[in-house]
């Protein structure tokens, strides 16, 4: 995401797009002025002097200054030396000549048993752009500029009064989706459109409070639905004193970057075991398509033929709740594994298949209710 005074935008009537970068050389420029050995500064200095658009230049820089490595500094060390610094100035006040610096430095470098040099640095270190780079950004031109056309949709949406998304992808990406929305803690609906899901998100411009917080939230939640199969924004953006709208797809967009997403695993090592037990004697998807119930998404944990399979494990009475309210409306064939230790009357009530399991769900527990529905 960048700041929003290097956002670049293109705006017709009522329709506002980002300007997107659809060249590379911007981009190896910018590269190259990262280099191992070279100060921040001096990497900046030749930023400055780049023969291109300040503001587009300035918006790589920004995305390439996040992937670089700087060297480490001792910030304590640093920290104490300087207050000595500025408390040998105050006892010595006025320091205004270069002879009267100098007694300064000396003075602190033999209380703190150092050399002038050391104490020289430590006031130049303070600053971020004396720091010294030890590994350049560890990118392409290619992938910054797809980095950089991101974080333009990003740094728009920032200002959008809701969004409107249509995803279609499969179980593993929407899970990771879902996963991002709930610990984003975005506020959104969803309903089932053809064949996929459509999110319907607050934007930040509509939240009173935290609209900073939220904006970035938001922000954050883009790569998971760009890196899925088929995708699709619409957003309402209140910028300039003005509202705008704003779409993209997957089929309108240039080249953009996934490279925040993180992946997941297995939820725990009892689905990870019964993964592996199942997949020995039948076709078992993990993590299959979404289904939409009560407004909200639901991604079982299996797929086995038509039959949807969920692992309840033990978690906190309110997650337990939500999960048994949310399996009671699902309309679909449904396998619900259940561990013993929460084997209370109501999870026989589902109106689907219910196994109870002790420690792990063993494939003898649950066979013959996965037979019909099993291939190869």
């Amino acid at each position: 995401m960048l700041t929003l005074d290097l956002l670049r935008v293109k705006r017709k009537e009522s329709q506002i797009k980002p300007k997107y970068l659809t060249e590379a050389w911007p981009a190896e420029y910018v590269l190259s002025a990262y280099r191992p050995g070279v100060k921040l500064g001096e990497a900046r200095a030749k930023i400055d002097d780049a023969p291109a658009e300040p503001k587009l230049v300035r918006g790589l820089a920004h995305i390439a200054e996040r992937l670089v490595k700087l060297e480490e500094v001792d910030k304590k060390r640093l920290l104490k030396i300087r207050l000595e610094v500025f408390r040998e100035a105050a006892r010595r006040h006025p320091v205004l000549t270069d002879d009267a610096r100098r007694a300064v430095i000396k003075a602190v470098a033999e209380r703190l048993k150092i050399s002038e040099g050391e104490v020289e640095e430590a006031l130049a270190k303070a600053h971020e752009d004396e720091l010294v780079i030890v590994e350049p950004p560890n990118t392409s031109a290619e992938e910054l500029v797809s980095m950089y056309n991101t974080a333009l949709i990003q740094t728009l949406l920032f200002r959008s009064q809701y969004m409107t998304s249509y995803v279609k992808a499969s179980g593993a990406q929407m899970k990771a989706l879902i996963r991002a929305l709930k610990g984003l803690g975005l506020m959104y609906t969803a309903e089932p459109e053809g064949g996929g899901i459509k999110l319907n998100i607050d934007g930040p411009a509509s939240i009173l409070k935290q609209t900073e917080r939220y904006g970035t939230r938001l922000a954050k939640l883009v790569p998971y639905i760009i890196g899925a199969g088929d995708w699709r924004i619409e957003a309402k953006i209140r910028l300039y004193e003005k509202t705008y709208l704003f779409a993209e797809s997957k089929s309108t967009a240039p080249r953009l970057s996934t490279r925040d997403i993180v992946e997941a695993e297995f939820d725990s090592s009892i689905e990870q075991e019964f993964y592996r037990q199942v997949s020995r004697v039948c076709k078992i998807e993990r993590e299959p398509e979404a289904l939409v119930v009560g407004g909200r998404v639901y991604i079982p944990d299996f797929k086995i033929g038509d039959l949807y399979v969920e692992v309840v494990g033990f978690w906190t009475p309110d997650y337990l709740r939500r999960k048994f309210e949310k399996l009671a409306a699902a309309k679909v064939p449904l396998l619900v594994l259940v561990d013993e230790k929460l084997a209370l009357a109501s999870w026989r009530e589902l109106p689907h298949y219910v196994a109870l399991f002790s420690g792990r769900p063993r494939l003898s527990d649950v066979y013959k209710y996965i037979k019909p529905y099993c291939s190869k």
